[in-house]
């Protein structure tokens, strides 16, 4: 699983660091390096471009997992010195990490803010470097096995439960000009590879958006 994550504009950026001076850059150097938007050449980049702006970095770290809060409770104690020296963090990694940054840092540092440098896409797959696709939504209620392993809420543009719809045109979908294939003729497809058409057939209800996406969380016992 990658989340993918794209530069803000550097214009954004500034915008949002126009009140500080001294910042710590924290670089994710997983799913944020492997988009090319964190890792040790964005901290690099991120650092040259706003030193030439006239800021003070104290420090440019890269962490393996910034939205992980026990990696980050200890990199983020290794730099303490220069986190008190500085007026901001920057975060360069996806809007999962820059919470987890806030939520450790706000134990010492509860008035310290925390920037982000990304804008947070998706959960997506890697076909290779600088293209990503979205291929899970996290939205708590897995269909996959009822749809041969196709996601319809990321391959359908319209997140449909029950088959293609009416703009559907010889297996292209109405969104993008017909250009992509209907999620649900790729579901179709697969499920009578396997067999399994009787799952294509099964009516489904549409869909609660309402547990999904607010306040959610997973406790293990």
């Amino acid at each position: 699983m990658t989340t993918i994550t794209t530069k803000k504009p550097f214009e954004e950026v500034l915008g949002a660091l126009k009140r500080v001076n001294k910042i710590a850059i924290v670089s994710c150097g997983s799913c944020a390096a492997m988009c090319q938007t964190g890792g040790t050449e964005g901290a690099k980049e991120m650092t040259e471009k706003l030193e030439k702006e006239g800021f003070t970095i104290t420090i440019a770290i890269v962490s393996d997992e910034v939205c992980d809060n026990r990696v980050m409770i200890k990199d983020l104690r290794k730099i303490d010195e220069e986190i008190q020296e500085s007026d901001a963090i920057l975060n360069l990694s996806c809007g999962n990490g820059a919470q987890s940054i806030l939520k450790v840092l706000s134990r010492k540092y509860p008035l310290k803010p925390v920037f982000s440098a990304n804008d947070t896409q998706f959960i997506g797959m890697t076909e290779r470097i600088g293209r990503f696709h979205q291929r899970c939504l996290g939205c708590g209620d897995c269909l996959l096995n009822e749809t041969g392993g196709i996601c319809p809420i990321t391959t359908c543009a319209k997140a449909l439960m029950n088959g293609p719809c009416g703009g559907m045109v010889d297996g292209k979908c109405e969104v993008g000009n017909y250009e992509k294939d209907c999620g649900w003729v790729l579901i179709y497809n697969r499920l009578k590879d396997l067999g399994q058409l009787e799952n294509f057939s099964k009516l489904r209800e549409p869909r609660d958006w309402s547990e999904s996406g607010h306040q959610r969380e997973v406790v293990w016992r």
